[in-house]
Order: C-alpha cells, then sequence, then structure tokens
C-alpha cells in the first residue's frame, strides 16, 4: 500500500489503533519503525513521481526523531541533498511572517486589530463594495485572508519572470480590487501576508530579511535559513527547483514576506520543536504561550470555529481519530519547489517535508502516512493519543475561498447603470486572452471574454491543470471593469487588461485570413513540387533502360534536388504546425522549453525551413546563372523557393524562429 492510500485508509476507518504488538519489538521503537520503513519507501516515491531531491525532519517535543537527505540538488550527478541543504518552501514562509508579526504585537511594537491605514496612511486599495477599505482592514485579517484580497498582484506576482523589488510589490497591491467586503469572508492570498510583512518592515526600520533574522530566525537557531535574494543567490548547498515544462525557474520570488523563504530540514526541525512546546526551543522562550495559543485561534467571520485558517496557519481536526486531536499544517509550492509542515501539539509530533520538484503528490500524502505510522504503532505517541478524551470530528472549509452568505446579492448590487454605449465598449473587448506565465504565452486553452444574450462573461481555464472552463458571469462596476460572481475583477479599463490581478495579452488567435491563404498556397506550391520532383525521378528511372545515350545529370543539379526536396517537405510540416497550433503565432519560439524530443523537433520546424530554404534560394540562384534546367523545371524551382520564404518571412514575424540544443 502506498503513502497515499496509506494514509485514506487510516482516515476511512476512523477507529483507535491497537494497542499490542506480535512481532515481539519494544513499544519503544514506534519512532525507529516509521523511520526504518520510509528510508527504503522515499527513494521509491521519488523515482515514482520524479522527484529530484527530498528531505525530511521528523520531531517530537523534546528531540529531534529523524532528519535526513534524499536524492541530489539538481540532477543525478550534482551533490547529494543533506539535512542542511536549503529549499524553497512558498507558502510556508507565511507562518514565519505571521510568527514575526505576533512577535511585534506582543513587544506592543504592532496592534493586530488596529487599522493598517496607521501604519501605512499612503496605501489604498479598490473595492466596489465600500469606499476606504483600508480604514477596516486590519493586521489579523491580513494573517487570516479575511480581508478580501485577491491572490496576486501586478508587479512580482507567481506568472512574471521579473520579480521587482519587495517595495514595488506592495505598491502594486494598490492596483488590484478586493474580492468582497473587508472581514466578510475568507480568500486565500498572498497579498495579505505581504502587507503585513511590509508593515512589519516600516515599523522595525530594516529589510524584512533582516527583521525576520534577527526577531525569529537567529532566536530560533535557524542558521541556514533566510529571505534575503542575495543570500540564497550564494548559498551553497542549495536545491534547485524543477518545473515542468520551464528547464530553469526562476530563482527569486517578489512575493518576498508570502513565499520567499528558504530553509532546511535541519533548520525546520528547530521550528516544529519551538510550535510543539508553545513557543519556547531549548529552554528559551521566543514568543509567550499566550500569543501561540493566539495564533492557532481562528478569527473573522468564523471566530473560534474548530478548523480552519487562524494566523499564518491552518488548523484541523484530525478526524480519523476518535479523539480528533487538533493538527496544524501549511504547505507550499512554486517556483520548482514543493514543501509540507504539519504538526500537533497535543500528540507532541511533527513532520516536515522539502522537495526541489513542484509537481509531485508527496505533499500531504507523505507527511500525514508519517504521522499516521508513529500514532498507528504501538508506543508513546498511541499512549499520548489514547489519553486524550474523545472530541467530535469538524468539517474543514474550503481552503481557497469562502464568500460572503450574500455574495451573489453584494455582486448585483455594485453594477452600474447599463448606458446606451455598453454594446460598442463590450464589442471592442470580445476576444482570446492569454496569460503569460515567465514568458511564455500559452499556445492553447486562451481565455475569452464575450457577451451572450446581452450579458458579459469571462470563460478561463481553472483548477491545477487549468484544464476546466469556467464561464463566469459579470457584471460592470465602472467602464471596462467587471466583477465575476466569486468577487474576482477583469479589468479592461487600463493599458493593460488583468484578470485577478494577473496580466493579460489580447491574442489573434492565429494567421489572419490572408496569412493563412498565404501559407495554403506555399502548401500547396511545394506539395506540388514534390509531385514534379517525383515524376522527374520515374521518368529519369524509366530512361535509363532506354538505349538513347542521356547526359547524366550535374552534380550540383543533384544536390539541388535533394535540398530542394527537403525545402519542400519543411515548407508543408511548418504550414501543418501553424495550422495544428495556431495559438504559435501569439506564444512565439517554445522549442527552449523541457519538451518531450518529438514537440522539440516540431518546434525548431521553422529553423529547419529558415536554413534549407536559404540555401535553396542560393541553388536556385546558381542554376538560373548556370542554365542547370529546362524553363519549366526552372520555374517549379523559384516557385519553390519563393514558397519557402514566403513561409519563413510570415514564421519570423511571428518569431517562430528559435534554436534550441536538444
Amino acid at each position: 500500500m502506498g503513502a497515499a492510500a496509506a494514509v485514506v485508509a487510516v482516515m476511512m476507518t476512523g477507529s483507535t489503533p491497537a494497542s499490542g504488538r506480535s512481532d515481539g519489538r519494544p513499544e519503544a521503537d514506534a519512532a525507529a519503525t516509521v523511520v526504518d520503513e520510509y528510508r527504503v519507501r522515499i527513494p521509491q516515491l521519488m523515482a515514482d513521481q520524479g522527484v529530484p531531491g527530498l528531505a525530511v525532519a521528523l520531531v517530537d517535543a523534546d528531540e529531534v526523531v529523524w532528519v535526513e537527505g534524499f536524492g541530489h540538488l539538481d540532477g543525478s550527478h550534482s551533490p547529494a541533498v543533506t539535512a542542511d541543504t536549503i529549499f524553497g518552501i512558498q507558502s510556508i514562509s507565511k507562518v514565519f511572517t505571521a510568527t514575526a508579526v505576533v512577535q511585534a504585537a506582543a513587544a506592543g511594537r504592532l496592534d493586530l486589530d488596529e487599522p493598517i491605514s496607521t501604519y501605512l496612511p499612503e496605501f489604498t486599495v479598490h473595492s466596489a463594495f465600500e469606499e476606504h477599505p483600508e480604514r477596516s482592514i486590519t493586521l489579523r485579517m491580513l494573517l487570516s485572508h479575511t480581508a478580501g484580497f485577491t491572490h496576486e498582484a501586478p508587479v512580482g506576482n507567481n506568472n512574471e519572470l521579473q520579480p521587482g523589488e519587495f517595495d514595488e510589490h506592495v505598491r502594486s497591491i494598490s492596483d488590484t480590487w478586493l474580492r468582497f467586503p473587508v472581514g466578510t469572508g475568507y480568500a486565500y492570498s498572498n497579498l495579505g501576508i505581504d502587507l503585513a510583512g511590509y508593515i512589519l518592515e516600516q515599523v522595525e526600520g530594516q529589510p524584512f530579511p533582516e527583521v525576520l533574522h534577527d526577531s525569529l530566525l537567529a532566536p530560533l537557531g535557524m542558521d541556514r535559513s533566510t529571505f534575503d535574494r542575495e543570500q540564497i543567490r550564494s548559498a551553497d548547498d542549495r536545491a534547485v527547483g524543477h518545473v515542468d515544462p520551464y528547464p530553469e525557474p526562476p530563482l527569486d520570488v517578489g512575493m518576498t514576506a508570502a513565499g520567499g523563504m528558504y530553509t532546511s530540514a535541519a533548520d525546520l526541525a528547530r521550528f516544529l520543536r519551538f510550535q510543539l512546546n508553545d513557543g519556547s526551543i531549548d529552554g528559551h522562550v521566543v514568543l509567550d504561550a499566550g500569543w501561540m495559543e493566539e495564533m492557532r485561534e481562528i478569527p473573522g467571520p468564523t471566530a473560534g470555529a474548530p478548523a480552519g485558517y487562524a494566523l499564518g496557519l491552518s488548523r484541523h481536526r484530525w478526524n480519523h481519530w476518535p479523539q480528533s486531536p487538533d493538527l496544524f499544517e501549511h504547505g507550499g509550492g512554486g517556483f520548482g519547489f514543493s514543501a509540507g509542515l504539519w504538526w500537533s501539539p497535543p500528540l507532541g509530533i511533527g513532520v516536515a517535508i522539502l522537495t526541489n520538484d513542484d509537481d509531485n503528490e508527496l505533499q500531504p500524502d507523505l507527511p500525514l502516512a508519517i504521522l499516521t505510522g508513529l500514532v498507528t504503532e504501538p508506543g508513546r505517541y498511541l499512549d499520548r493519543l489514547n489519553a486524550l478524551p474523545l472530541r467530535p470530528g469538524a468539517t474543514d472549509p474550503d481552503g481557497r475561498y469562502v464568500p460572503p452568505t450574500d455574495m451573489a446579492d453584494l455582486v448585483a448590487s455594485v453594477a452600474m447603470a447599463r448606458t446606451a454605449d455598453r454594446a460598442t465598449r463590450w464589442s471592442s473587448w470580445v476576444g482570446a486572452y492569454g496569460a503569460p506565465a515567465w514568458g511564455v504565452t500559452p499556445p492553447t486553452d486562451a481565455a475569452r471574454f464575450l457577451v451572450d444574450g446581452g450579458n458579459p462573461y469571462f470563460e478561463v481555464g481553472e483548477g491545477d491543470d487549468d484544464d476546466t472552463v469556467t464561464r463566469h458571469r459579470l457584471v460592470e462596476v465602472e467602464p471596462g471593469v467587471f466583477i465575476a460572481e466569486n468577487g474576482e475583477t477583469l479589468d479592461l479599463a487600463g493599458p493593460v487588461p488583468r484578470w485577478r490581478g494577473l496580466r493579460l495579452v489580447q491574442l489573434s488567435g492565429g494567421p489572419a485570413v490572408w496569412q493563412r491563404t498565404i501559407l495554403a498556397v506555399a502548401a500547396l506550391v511545394a506539395t506540388g513540387w514534390l509531385v514534379a520532383a517525383a515524376i522527374r525521378l520515374l521518368q529519369r528511372l524509366r530512361s535509363r533502360s532506354s538505349p538513347a545515350i542521356r547526359r547524366r545529370p550535374h552534380a550540383w543539379t543533384r544536390a539541388a534536388t535533394g535540398v530542394a526536396t527537403v525545402t519542400a517537405l519543411l515548407t508543408v510540416a511548418t504550414v501543418a504546425l501553424v495550422a495544428w497550433m495556431p495559438g504559435l503565432v501569439d506564444s512565439g519560439y517554445l522549442g527552449w522549453l523541457d519538451l518531450p524530443a518529438a514537440e522539440r523537433l516540431a518546434l525548431d520546424l521553422p529553423l529547419a525551413l529558415a536554413v534549407m530554404g536559404g540555401s535553396t534560394v542560393v541553388l536556385v540562384a546558381s542554376g538560373l546563372l548556370g542554365r542547370w534546367w529546362s524553363s519549366s523545371v526552372m520555374v517549379q524551382y523559384v516557385a519553390l523557393a519563393a514558397a519557402a520564404m514566403l513561409v519563413v518571412a510570415h514564421t519570423s514575424v511571428w518569431d517562430l524562429i528559435g534554436w534550441n540544443i536538444i
């Protein structure tokens, strides 16, 4: 049974583990049994899911039970991962940022319930639901994702190659729109945590990475951990992130406070012990236990709920045990990394998983499987579980979005009055849009703005793989600014169209009609040349049996025939490529991506055509001067050369000619 299946099986049974053993091993060996099992299983899981490197930390409140690295920093020939290898932990950074903000609140330098305009009087944010929402937003709302922010900002988001500076990123938050009235719902967002981190930076008068180091990381003894971009870049023993199909994901993360931290398994072991000991480590109090408990309480519209998002961390009840012990966690994924941090204070255990691949199922399956194994094995952890009182479980709310109960009415109430020119205005925006990610506009699955039955809609791929197309009904709240039923904003009024704060580009949808006509004619000319060449070849073969004396073809004409044949084939193949994926016209050359060899070869067809087409032009010019062919054959060669270069000209304009070493 795999790790994920083991977790599901335990969750479905909901039964208390057995209290005895039949193999004669002492109960005190529960942790050793689990460690031995996963030392064998982890390399198998990594191989199955294509994970280059992984590090794990398993801790008890009193000690580090296990910390170890597996695999490699990058490829199979790179150095091995160790307990001190640093990985990007992405959104797990939010736990650390929230802890540092609460530290400042505990010291009296911040107030979690003071409007953020107190600390950032110049900050503003758009809202269709209320005026000056920044005067109502508090730090507690920022840390619990209840302020209403969308997930991304125009600068320093998950889609842009250039991260921008942290202050630029925070300033761009003012260009976004809230999804619901302040404090009335839940929307997981990088922006609230980044804004909280920026407030901490301003209050402390130091760059955010320095604040986190001095206030939290250094006191915890997390010497390998940092938010500082320069330190990350220069660090030795650093894992390299892997993202399919990008060969080199960006290293710098613009969302510094929400996702910019690098750390090691050994350092996370210390953080877990800090959590399990209610703010202390090695006898040193880093954050008072009362404030630690406040961080674990869920605020906002569901204040006091047994499960949900608290201050920078998620709270659950582990429902598959009758005791339903509290279980806290945060995951992180992106920029080539995936990580998970899980701990249960009542049981005194915690686990961290770090990987340098962001497309695997090890988070949360592997951490939960390890914790389940600890509690299932007879020993001190099972004893701790059995000592807890029974209590009911709790259903986890949606971890991404929980709207106000009257969301539909709220959206309808902010619609602007319909104007006489709305149809004309909307028609100028109708069409396909793409969201460039790290320099690539996907050639398929474009979003689309359309008007149907007099109402505007936005169709966009959503979900983990953007493979589910959702049609959002829109209402216009300002000319060119539309809000969907889920509170997200489509802004077509500005110089750069944006959906959910992310940049869009309006797509052509492929070649224009006149361009398609030229490509089709070029393909027909190339096909005609191939047919004519085949006929000439057959005639030549027949003539060999004729007693008549015939002049042998000149070596240059034979070379020209070979080059022209390849050119004709490439012309037809390149036209077929554009017809198969017309979105390439908008995306440009994608052969640099880490795609299967066949796809990369297909994307290099325009380059091959440019080389062979140019060679054909040279040979045809030589043939004209040397009178190699008859007039009728010469016309065929000239037509082929012209057709090939027309296709080359178009692919060049569309940026489809690139160089890739396979």
